[in-house]
């Protein structure tokens, strides 16, 4: 999309959150990239650090108003001259109890805008926490949104309103990486929050990996993970993985790393969505395989129309996993193409949307 410098648009953006995950990083990065043709960008942060901002990758004649300015930029949205954009902002959207407020007051916003000639987009999301009450009024902007998306069935289908898209990290350009054939490294990357792997599942992943002559090796997307990633190296011991530490990289400099990291793996198994969307973007086969897994990954890929990428581990013996992890073998060029026609398609229904505004 160029640039119109004649343009008389504002917009305003949502683009909360902190340093250490990288993956939301990401995803808001891409909607301000979406944003940037359309105006003058002024971005909410909110109460965030400076290693989030940086992530961001702001440029200099972009405003950016931390949690201080909230009513300045709120101001504006409402106020100021010239027509209005409103982006919000990308990933889970808690609907739970405690945030009706704030869904009472984005009703109220997206009301005024859409009286002024604004334009709302609703980037791809799905439901998090759930309350009636709260849902009713975050369904009732969203009708009068321009742009609603959600990345999975269950959120499209509960909320009653909007469009199935992929997630926007399947927006990300695609990296070619190593040759498949040449990849030598399986990595491993899992919540700290979830218990540890079972002994089953570190063995069948050890058996596996050296069937296919692969290297294991740990390292995290997210900060929280950091110490589980260690764990998983020390079990499997050094002769059978290697933990790479964050240290002391800036967030943007460790998602440069782990960005080149998947472009050398044949394999990346996690429980995290967006390690294994930005894996799969690399080329790397995405797996989860965890105790009792929760329905994200698998819904969010189905929306891709990417199956059998997970499986629940608990208690399945050693072979029968590895037996799993076998069937990954081959569906390299699958998770390619179908990763490409999710980038087709996510960014073709962002250009129509936004070219209508």
């Amino acid at each position: 999309m160029s640039v119109d410098t004649t343009r008389d648009h504002e917009v305003f953006v949502i683009l909360t959150g902190v340093s250490g995950n990288l993956g939301d990083a990401v995803i808001r990065r891409r909607v301000l990239e979406w944003s940037r043709p359309f105006g003058r960008v002024h971005a909410y942060v909110g109460r965030t650090t400076a290693g989030w901002v940086e992530e961001l990758q702001m440029r200099p004649d972009e405003v950016v108003y931390g949690a201080a300015e909230r009513r300045e930029w709120l101001r504006r949205l409402l106020l100021g001259r010239g027509r209005r954009l409103l982006m919000l902002d990308p990933g889970e959207v808690p609907l739970g109890r405690e945030h009706l407020k704030s869904e009472i007051m984005f009703l109220v916003i997206t009301a005024l805008l859409r009286l002024r000639g604004g334009h709302i987009f609703r980037p791809p999301r799905a439901v998090g926490g759930y309350d009636s009450l709260t849902a009713w009024f975050y369904r009732a902007s969203a009708r009068i949104s321009q742009t609603v998306l959600w990345r999975d069935r269950p959120s499209l289908e509960r909320m009653r309103v909007g469009e199935l898209t992929p997630d926007t990290a399947f927006a990300e350009p695609a990296t070619a990486g190593s040759p498949f054939e040449s990849r030598d490294r399986l990595l491993i990357t899992l919540r700290g929050k979830r218990p540890l792997p079972t002994a089953a599942t570190l063995a069948a992943v050890a058996t596996f990996a050296k069937a296919q002559g692969l290297r294991i090796v740990t390292m995290a997307q997210v900060d929280e993970d950091e110490a589980r990633c260690a764990e998983v190296a020390a079990q499997l011991g050094p002769d059978v993985a290697e933990y790479i530490p964050w240290g002391d990289r800036s967030d943007l400099d460790q998602e440069n790393a782990i960005r080149r990291l998947y472009e050398d793996c044949a394999y990346v198994l996690s429980d995290r969505l967006h390690v294994l969307i930005l894996a799969a973007k690399a080329g790397a086969v995405p797996v989860e395989v965890v105790p009792a897994p929760a329905a994200k990954i698998r819904t969010h890929f189905a929306t891709i129309e990417y199956e059998g990428l997970s499986l629940d581990v608990a208690g399945l013996s050693t072979a029968a996993i590895v037996e799993f992890l076998s069937a990954q073998v081959g569906r390299h060029e699958e998770v390619v193409t179908k990763s490409a026609r999710a980038h087709d398609r996510l960014t073709s229904r962002v250009q129509r949307a936004l070219a209508g505004r």
